[in-house]
């Protein structure tokens, strides 16, 4: 499972990477990935089949990640006796988004336990800089914001450690490195 905002609306959407496993033959054998893409607040609409997203592979780890820079959310996924599925998002974008990609010394070069807030006039998201979260599925990638309709945006970065940045202005739609000297 993944979530991220694959339309760059600023809402969260889901990615349900699935399939069945050997034990349990005959449950879900032809059980296909799911696109969750969320129209409003407890508004869902299911849109596999209309992004070209369905595979009836074992699905064993998903990944929402822009692999191509362009600043939407492409599809990863990681299959059992199955060849990895990526697959590109081509769709029009709903709004402005924010990459932002942390680094600090040490060990924990990617600040793996930071948290990032990101701040606009239409709320604030809040996201923790993880690895994994899935079997066989994750990514070291910026972590992005789908952000609508907004002009601009401030972010606060919590380190793994407590240590808290203020409040700093946000490129949108670009990705924005922040180091930790």
């Amino acid at each position: 499972m993944a979530f991220g905002d694959v339309t760059n609306d600023g809402r969260d959407d889901i990615f349900v990477a699935k399939g069945n496993v050997d034990q349990m033959p005959g449950l879900a054998m032809d059980d296909p990935n799911a696109l969750m893409v969320q129209r409003g607040p407890s508004l869902w609409e299911e849109v596999t089949e209309a992004a070209g997203l369905v595979s009836f592979h074992r699905g064993r780890g998903a990944a929402l990640v822009d692999l191509n820079g362009d600043g939407l959310l492409d599809v990863a996924v990681v299959n059992r006796r199955a060849p990895l599925e990526v697959w590109q998002n081509v769709s029009a974008p709903q709004g402005h988004w924010a990459g932002v990609e942390l680094r600090q010394p040490g060990g924990n070069a990617f600040a793996i336990g930071a948290w990032i807030e990101l701040r606009t006039a239409q709320g604030t998201h809040l996201r923790e800089v993880t690895l994994g979260g899935g079997h066989a599925g994750g990514s070291a990638l910026p972590e992005h914001f789908g952000l609508g309709d907004v002009d601009s945006a401030q972010l606060r970065i919590t380190w793994p450690d407590g240590a808290q940045t203020g409040w700093q202005p946000v490129t949108l739609d670009a990705v924005q490195l922040i180091r930790r000297d």
